[in-house]
């Protein structure tokens, strides 16, 4: 049994609130791997972080993925197929946010994607470089400005892009940000992304 101590500082700790830049580390994102030729796992839910398709009745239902891959075109990722939400994606492109030399560094740094450390906040989108410096990233402020159509739509991953998902369900005004980075693709075969909320969205 935990001390008394313990528990206290532990308590303490959570209700610390984090300020938005500790929220663009690593440990907030996953890897997930889309395999064209698997009925469940062609798909992904952003909201659940798993599978988006599921058996239900006899069918696979995909009314909780917002994206495939190679499922309604080969090689190709996919959205706006549900019909109870609207999808747009942005391509970000292959941005990364260089590193900043420092005689006291004891490895060699080098550049990360911008997906690292992407938020929005009051101000827009913005990214967290060398320092804890915030930049703002006004090419993804664009995605905030198109309408949600309804419809599919594809388009070619390419390894190394980053890409912002905006999702909103129907009868609702919420939207919902997603990132992802695509790291590996098999042609038409399997599309691994890392992926993450995007904080302050």
């Amino acid at each position: 049994m935990r001390s008394l101590g313990a528990c206290l500082l532990a308590c303490s700790l959570a209700l610390v609130p984090r300020d938005h830049r500790d929220d663009q580390v690593g440990e907030a994102s996953a890897v997930v791997t889309l395999y064209a030729h698997d009925d469940l796992l062609s798909s992904f839910d952003f909201r659940g972080g798993g599978a988006g398709g599921r058996l239900v009745d006899g069918e696979v239902h995909l009314d909780r993925a917002q994206i495939a891959y190679g499922l309604f075109a080969p090689g190709l990722v996919s959205f706006g197929f549900s019909l109870d939400e609207r999808v747009e994606v942005m391509d970000l492109g292959p941005v990364v946010v260089r590193p900043e030399a420092r005689a006291r560094d004891r490895t060699e740094e080098f550049p990360i994607s911008v997906f690292h450390t992407l938020f929005r906040d009051h101000n827009g989108f913005a990214f967290v470089g060398p320092g804890n410096d915030v930049d703002p990233f006004d090419p993804a402020d664009r995605i905030m400005n198109v309408v949600l159509s309804p419809g599919v739509r594809h388009f070619e991953p390419v390894i190394g892009h980053t890409y912002v998902l905006r999702v909103r369900r129907n009868g609702t005004s919420k939207d919902e940000l997603f990132k992802f980075l695509v790291v590996d693709i098999v042609a038409e075969q399997s599309l691994t992304i890392r992926w993450a909320r995007v904080p302050g969205g």
